[in-house]
């Protein structure tokens, strides 16, 4: 099977902040993928030969390798619609869409009638898609690549760690069990440590204990949010949207809390995870089984006390944890599922 893959390669279309969560996960997958031969297209040539010409290319990319599939994980307005057009006379469109319980008013839907599949990760979202005449959803789930995510044999001389961008929700939840006697070794944008590369980020998870996932949404009253209301990103940078009653739905469900990867990316490290709930979280993991979950910050601490004193159910449900992950939540899995279908 040939595949061209589209997604950012770098983080924001920024070097300096390393290679993209895309990057490392899709393209990371596809090309470990036996069987698949994968020829990546990424939207940074944007930035070389501008939006018109990246285009061209693509169409002219896949005229050349007639591929089975052509899969993009969407960003902004990378793909031009007439460019999508002519790429389904072609071959089969595979749109992965990213944060549909706030994107899809005012960007997933608009796309996904030019791809022949479009796979979301948010649960309500197919009924959506449906009410907008657009059939060909898969509902599939972020996961894990055991190439990026994977166990090591080192001490557990960490009590409970969090990796993860700062935000005041995750401070507050920090500084609420501080204030309960646990502390927490925390890295990632913001806090005092910073940011970890990835070799970091395996050794931090295998030596802790305890792995935190903090769900956390932007606060109701953010600068960050309200630009959402006049502003969306194209490509590198934003610019003005007139879309005022999408980007209003759009604004007011970004509270909503969504599953993302982290859990998965914990689970393919054989970590003891203790993880805040999500949509239909509980449907990927057995609770108490193969990951525990909180749902407030008085039984977040509860929980970390209670685990850190009993190493053996603590390994016992990272083991069935990682054996769950392995089976069932790989990006392979849910790629060859999706490329089957």
């Amino acid at each position: 099977m040939k595949v061209i893959y589209s997604g950012v390669e770098y983080d924001y279309y920024d070097r300096a902040r390393g290679l993209s969560f895309e990057h490392n996960n899709f393209y990371g997958t596809l090309k470990n993928m036996e069987g698949v031969q994968t020829i990546y297209f990424p939207y940074d040539r944007i930035l070389e030969v501008g939006l018109r010409r990246f285009n061209e290319e693509l169409i002219d990319l896949i005229r050349r390798e007639k591929p089975h599939i052509f899969f993009a994980v969407m960003f902004t307005d990378e793909l031009l619609p007439e460019t999508l057009i002519e790429i389904k006379k072609h071959t089969r469109a595979i749109a992965w869409m990213c944060d549909d319980h706030w994107r899809f008013h005012n960007y997933s839907r608009y796309y996904a009638p030019y791809f022949s599949t479009v796979i979301t990760t948010f649960s309500k979202a197919e009924k959506w898609y449906l009410k907008e005449g657009i059939h060909h959803v898969i509902r599939s789930q972020w996961g894990c690549n055991p190439y990026y995510w994977y166990p090591i044999e080192t001490p557990k001389d960490i009590g409970v760690s969090f990796i993860g961008q700062k935000t005041q929700s995750r401070a507050r939840i920090i500084e609420s069990l501080k204030s309960v006697g646990v502390d927490v070794y925390t890295r990632g944008w913001g806090w005092e440590g910073g940011k970890v590369n990835q070799e970091e980020m395996i050794q931090i998870i295998n030596r802790s204990k305890i792995n935190l996932n903090i769900n956390s949404s932007l606060p109701f009253f953010s600068l960050k949010r309200f630009g959402r209301l006049f502003l969306k990103r194209s490509h590198n940078t934003f610019v003005v949207s007139g879309d005022i009653v999408n980007n209003t739905k759009a604004f007011l469900n970004m509270s909503i809390p969504q599953i993302k990867a982290r859990p998965f990316e914990l689970g393919g490290c054989r970590a003891f995870v203790i993880s805040g709930l999500a949509d239909d979280m509980g449907t990927y993991y057995k609770e108490g089984e193969e990951m525990v979950f909180y749902r407030n910050t008085d039984e977040l601490a509860v929980l970390i006390k209670e685990y850190l004193n009993d190493n053996s159910r603590r390994e016992s449900i990272a083991e069935a944890c990682f054996r769950r992950t392995l089976r069932d939540h790989t990006y392979e899995a849910r790629l060859r599922n999706i490329f089957a279908m």
